[in-house]
């Protein structure tokens, strides 16, 4: 599975846990790459701090953006925060348009106002020039103060109706963002979090915590690079929104209880192993690399080959094949010659996986394996585009594989993704045993 690469567009304080200092690492976390685009130096943040220092780095954006184009390198995504400026925002908007490549995910968390009021650094005319960057928009987090000032309605103080907030969804829809999710959303006393929309699906949902007493600096942008991260991984929506919370509260409780100085920020760093994990439980496909992914790929191979080939080859050669191919221990090594395994994941179970490797142009796909009860859901599928993707990101231009010629049913899935017999391979793997394939093969 290609790693994707994830540009944060945000300042960099250099003590005080926000902005890029937040999105780095969390983004990491996440299993993308994290490029950054530092819009301005601090050396702290602003809140609760004086006497700090301040670097525009406005004038750096553009040329930035002209090296990338230089050197053809692609963004997954994008990932915007506070900016200072209606230039600011007008470069970031030329940025994404000018990124080569495909066009990437946009996110965007219009930094503004909060709590009924614009923050004091921005004129009455700041929101329009926000909510044109929103427009370009997949995904808008903005709070409920921010849409309001974007969209011309006034703020109201929460607790507030489901009623209300569909209300809010129907007045957003203007800007004709696919999806939506809306912070600092209260529905009882006591009890915060947020709500969102995706316009696609017409699907609603929220996520509340327990509120925690105090203000805690910080912690929209850990929320905010938490769901992108997540997004990016694959994780649905909702659950996105849900695991970005849950970080979020949990870096606030552990500082609340060690009573440490907010001005500094949240511990998130101590919740980042628990954020991987989640994303890890809800993405579908992820890549294998700890201990526990290489034993349940081996536990994967012992069900699914023993029901697949017992009418194909003997159970005494699916047995050496499982311990010379498919242990734990063959695949690490596999690992460590270059081969790559992705593991699909339903339910909160592993269900299938692939296995594969460059070869100069060529993709060679060694194992693709789903249960025998999650066969007709498209995982299979899924998996080899995944290789296909991966390969084409590393300069294929071709793949194949080798097939069992009496396994109709795989000859015939490939067979539906393109793939046709190239050619036959006799192949001797020791201790008297064969393996008597056809060679499959296409572009990709």
């Amino acid at each position: 599975m290609k790693q994707k690469r994830v540009l944060a567009i945000h300042d960099i304080s250099c003590v005080g846990k926000c902005s890029l200092t937040v999105a780095l690492p969390i983004i990491s976390a996440a299993g993308e790459e994290c490029a950054v685009l530092p819009t301005a130096v601090l050396s702290t943040h602003t809140g609760g701090f004086t006497g700090y220092t301040f670097r525009d780095l406005t004038e750096d954006i553009e040329p930035i953006g002209a090296h990338w184009d230089s050197l053809d390198l692609r963004m997954d995504a994008v990932y915007t925060g506070f900016l200072g400026s209606f230039e600011q925002i007008d470069l970031v908007k030329n940025l994404i348009d000018s990124l080569p490549g495909p066009r990437p995910a946009v996110y965007v968390d219009p930094v503004m106002a909060d709590k009924g009021k614009m923050y004091a650094i921005f004129g009455p005319d700041f929101p329009a020039g926000m909510r044109s960057l929103c427009e370009k928009a997949d995904l808008i987090m903005p709070n409920l103060t921010e849409l309001a000032f974007m969209l011309g309605f006034e703020y109201e103080e929460g607790p507030y109706s489901e009623g209300y907030i569909e209300s809010v969804f129907d007045r957003a829809e203007v800007l004709g963002v696919p999806r939506i999710v809306i912070t600092g959303v209260s529905f009882e006393p006591g009890r915060l979090g947020a709500v969102w929309k995706d316009y696609r699906t017409g699907e609603t949902g929220s996520y509340m915590r327990d509120e925690v007493p105090g203000y805690y600096h910080g912690t929209g942008d850990i929320f905010g690079s938490a769901l992108v991260g997540a997004m990016e991984a694959g994780v649905p929506l909702g659950d996105s929104v849900s695991i970005a919370i849950d970080l979020t509260v949990g870096s606030i409780i552990r500082t609340y209880s060690a009573r440490t100085d907010v001005r500094f920020g949240v511990n998130f760093e101590c919740g980042l192993l628990g954020y991987a994990y989640s994303i890890r439980d809800k993405a579908p496909v992820r890549v294998a690399s700890a201990a526990e992914d290489l034993e349940s790929i081996e536990r994967m191979a012992q069900a699914i080959w023993h029901e697949a080939y017992r009418n194909i080859v003997p159970e005494s050669q699916i047995n050496y094949m499982l311990t010379r191919f498919q242990s734990a221990e063959a695949i690490a090594e596999q690992l460590s010659k270059g081969y790559a395994y992705d593991i699909a994941r339903t339910d909160g179970n592993d269900v299938g996986y692939v296995g594969y490797r460059l070869d100069g142009n060529d993709l060679f796909v060694s194992k693709i394996y789903v249960m025998a009860q999650h066969r007709k859901e498209g995982i299979g599928k899924a998996l080899l585009q995944m290789a296909f993707e991966a390969g084409k990101a590393a300069g294929a231009d071709r793949m194949h594989l080798t097939v069992n010629k009496n396994n109709s049913k795989a000859i015939a899935f490939y067979e539906s993704m393109g793939l046709k017999k190239i050619s036959e391979s006799k192949t001797d793997i020791g201790e008297g045993f064969f393996m008597d394939d056809f060679i499959m093969g296409r572009g990709i």
